[in-house]
């Protein structure tokens, strides 16, 4: 998120007013987008949570369609959620905590000798529990909140987003590229698999998880997110049980979570150039490409 300007309670209570009189009665993500943006730019003026703004932007939220507010980018999604459930400190405090970093504060603490403390965009801490992801922000599982876990459930955010960076043919079929589950820090205990699908059958081939120093972020949110990104898996063609087309997915297992995406999907130029090559001779096997993605096709 861009950085946002200051607002006072007033002018953030003005915008909330314009948006609910917009909305007519049923928001849109923009509306809520905007709310969420507005209540972020009073954080800077206000130290205690403002019971009154927040009244106004809990009347917004609870006439929005559950769907609409899921759809928000996860730190903005809780704290919609925790102001449909009617726990506004708990939202307050999630505010705060999202506003650090990308909204001027007057009140900023001091260090040791004097000098304002430096304000970093803080990072998403999440806790995995499977099947389920949470946002681990202020309130969750707090007892002076007593919120319930759904409202800082973000699972469905947790997308897997993957890369072939290089093919080699001979011998046998070696894949290489990234793979790094949104939100979640990659690692080197993280299980990755090249999968080969064909109806109810599939056969796996385990990867290796490759450090990658290009992957690594400018800001402090995504520093090390996608150290561990790079993966790389020798495949064995000879291993398919039988002719047809195996459709190639990559799974990512982080803690007990696992998610797959469909190889070739996203390729570097070097690896595009290998499609239509063959990557074993008996059988003769093809990797051939598709919209859909990457398949071993057996003769």
């Amino acid at each position: 998120m861009v950085e946002l300007a200051p607002l006072s309670i007033a002018a953030a209570g003005a915008e909330l007013d314009r948006i609910r009189s917009a909305a007519g009665g049923t928001p849109s993500k923009p509306d809520l987008e905007a709310m969420y943006a507005a209540l972020l730019g009073a954080t800077a003026e206000c130290e205690r949570a403002p019971h009154a703004l927040l009244a106004t932007a809990t009347s917004i939220a609870a006439a929005a369609d559950p769907s609409v507010v899921d759809a928000m980018p996860p730190r903005a999604r809780v704290a919609v959620r925790l102001l449909r459930a009617a726990a506004a400190d708990a939202a307050w405090s999630v505010l705060v905590d999202s506003a650090t970093g990308v909204v001027p504060r007057s009140f900023r603490l001091g260090t040791s000798s004097g000098a304002a403390r430096t304000e970093w965009v803080l990072p998403l801490l999440t806790t995995v529990e499977p099947p389920h992801v949470y946002a681990d922000l202020p309130g969750f599982r707090d007892p002076r909140y007593g919120v319930p876990d759904s409202a800082y459930d973000v699972s469905d955010a947790v997308r897997l987003r993957c890369q072939v960076d290089e093919v080699i043919c001979e011998p046998g079929l070696t894949l290489a590229g990234w793979a790094a589950l949104d939100l979640l820090h990659t690692g080197p205990d993280e299980q990755v698999a090249v999968i080969a699908v064909r109806g109810d059958d599939q056969v796996s081939w385990p990867a290796v998880r490759r450090r990658r120093a290009d992957l690594v972020g400018g800001s402090r949110e995504t520093l090390r997110r996608r150290a561990w990104a790079g993966w790389s898996a020798e495949v064995a063609p000879k291993a398919l049980p039988s002719g047809g087309e195996w459709a190639l997915w990559l799974e990512v297992s982080h803690a007990g979570l696992s998610r797959r995406a469909r190889l070739g999907r996203g390729v570097s130029e070097l690896a595009a150039a290998a499609v239509g090559a063959v990557v074993c001779d008996r059988p003769r096997t093809e990797l051939v490409g598709a919209v859909g993605g990457w398949s071993l096709q057996r003769k």
